[in-house]
């Protein structure tokens, strides 16, 4: 039975390799623990530094999921209160 880490996992589903995968997860504990990132993984160019910045910079959407189509127009549903309201 193999089981799968949650590094494994990213990198699988997203196409990375391993040192960007390791890279993300450690950038997310950094983050939930409040520590700074250190010089290192702020100005590194390498893969393992690419993906802790991805995931210690969280980044907020937008605006809301569902608001618009994927091709970026209005839902019928928005153009029909605009128009009725």
């Amino acid at each position: 039975m193999k089981v799968l880490s949650k590094v494994n996992v990213l990198a699988e589903r997203n196409g990375w390799s391993i040192a960007r995968a390791q890279g993300f997860v450690d950038g997310e504990m950094s983050r939930r623990r409040g520590a700074p990132p250190s010089t290192y993984v702020r100005v590194g160019i390498d893969d393992y530094c690419l993906g802790f910045r991805a995931g210690f910079y969280e980044r907020g959407m937008s605006q809301p999921k569902g608001a618009t189509t994927l091709l970026g127009s209005p839902l019928k549903a928005a153009a029909a209160v605009a128009r009725d309201g």
